[in-house]
């Protein structure tokens, strides 16, 4: 019962990134950003959760290109 609990609040946590209704925290560098992406991306590979896998891709582009 806990892992589904906690799939779906990372389900929800990571589908709310594809709003303009978040934002990351304010001492979060560039680095930490990617990092967490990174261990995100990580997990919803090794679940299979493809739609969050194509919203962090998606976050961590964007972070991209408004550091160029």
């Amino acid at each position: 019962m806990k892992e589904n609990f906690f799939v779906d609040m990372f389900c929800k946590s990571i589908n709310h990134m594809s709003t303009e209704k978040w934002a990351w925290p304010e001492h979060w560098d560039v680095q930490r950003k990617f990092k967490f992406l990174d261990e995100c991306m990580e997990y919803a590979e090794k679940t299979e959760l493809y739609e969050q896998c194509t919203i962090i891709r998606d976050v961590k582009e964007t972070i991209k290109n408004k550091t160029r």
